[in-house]
């Protein structure tokens, strides 16, 4: 039984955080010996939290839950008593690379040997210079550094070889690629028949209510007399707002929205589509379209609609109708994919298939490669 703490800033409804507890209960049902340690004290409002609801998850497979909230020293402190609490190999995931500091810098004076992996989510040019140069430096404490996305690697590798400092500081640290997969035992089974196939179009988007998730792409597709019946569905992670107050009110007539839950929440119809239209920006030379929403999404079967050229990291899925690529800049030719597309689905075995290959199991099984 291997020992791994997993390390994660808290869990608020975001992705990293849904990686990192997804992480959790793959391992722990793997029975692994699993600690899951957040930077933050786990909050009292029950939304925009996992930990509220997922409860029953983390119950169930019984997640050791610490948190190393307070100041940096006190953070430093709290690592070093975990690594001294015996004289064990401690195999640490981090998704947090101020985490990956303290955990280096707490490991210097034990004896216990300390592996330390650490997860980057984020694409480089996304972040601004001083933040970006921060994450680059604060890698080089980790033994082994992965990132989510094709994207993402070739974007930091682009970064790296453009800077002298980073070349030698980063010249025996590579980044690999660990891709996001989606812990299956926390998805509703909804099968052929929970689907109504006389079910309306309706377009679902499902993350965080930010400018460059592309919801006003949304909001104008809606428009276009092909799409003027549909319903729209906007889940978000919190409050929107008022993003919404200056819609015309025949389109707001036509809008849902569902605040602070999760995707377990989330009640499938066979009209689904789910719209993913990110924009990284005209100058992003890299772009990531398939998000862990897509995945989920197409773990029970609804198509997501992405964004072109963004199938590096997820080749496969290059001709698969629940992973349509679309042009977001080209309204009519989008309406027209999303009408031609809306209602077609794959197969149960062709289903099993996809959710194979998005399991979470395939990125654990990679990190137990690299744990000692």
């Amino acid at each position: 039984m291997l020992n791994i703490t997993i390390v994660v800033q808290n869990l608020r409804m975001g992705g990293f955080q849904r990686v990192a507890l997804d992480e959790a209960y793959s391992f722990s049902k793997s029975c692994q010996k699993l600690t899951l340690v957040l930077l933050e004290k786990i909050p009292s409002e029950s939304l925009n939290n996992f930990y509220s609801s997922e409860l029953d998850l983390i119950t169930e497979f019984k997640l050791d839950l610490k948190v190393a909230s307070g100041n940096r020293l006190q953070q430093f402190l709290f690592f070093k008593n975990l690594i001294d609490s015996d004289n064990q190999p401690k195999n640490f995931i981090s998704h947090s690379l101020r985490a990956t500091v303290l955990i280096r810098l707490a490991s210097f004076s034990s004896k216990s040997t300390t592996n330390l992996i650490t997860i980057i989510h984020q694409l480089p040019s996304l972040s601004a210079p001083i933040q970006r140069f921060k994450r680059f430096f604060y890698s080089f404490f980790s033994n082994v550094i992965f990132t989510f996305s094709e994207a993402a690697r070739l974007d930091w590798n682009t970064r790296i070889n453009s800077n002298l400092f980073l070349r030698i500081l980063l010249r025996k640290k590579s980044i690999s690629l660990l891709r996001n997969g989606i812990f299956l035992g926390r998805i509703n089974n909804f099968e052929g028949n929970r689907f109504d196939k006389d079910a309306e179009l309706r377009l679902v988007f499902l993350g965080r209510p930010t400018s460059w998730k592309g919801i006003n792409s949304i909001l104008d597709l809606a428009q276009f007399r092909a799409l003027s019946n549909a319903k729209i569905l906007f889940f978000f992670p919190y409050d929107h707002g008022g993003l919404f107050d200056n819609l015309p009110a025949d389109l707001l007539s036509r809008i849902s929205v569902v605040v602070g839950k999760s995707f377990r929440d989330y009640e499938p119809s066979f009209g689904d589509v789910h719209l993913y239209p990110a924009n990284y920006g005209g100058s992003a030379r890299f772009i990531e379209s398939i998000s862990i929403n897509c995945l989920e999404m197409a773990s029970v079967g609804i198509p997501s609609f992405i964004s072109k050229g963004g199938l590096l990291t997820w080749p496969e899925f290059m001709h698969n109708p629940l992973f349509v690529e679309v042009d977001w800049s080209d309204n009519i030719a989008t309406v027209q994919k999303i009408c031609d597309s809306f209602n077609v689905r794959v197969d149960d075995s062709e289903l099993s298939k996809i959710r194979r290959i998005i399991s979470v199991e395939n990125h654990t099984t990679h990190l137990l490669n690299y744990m000692i």
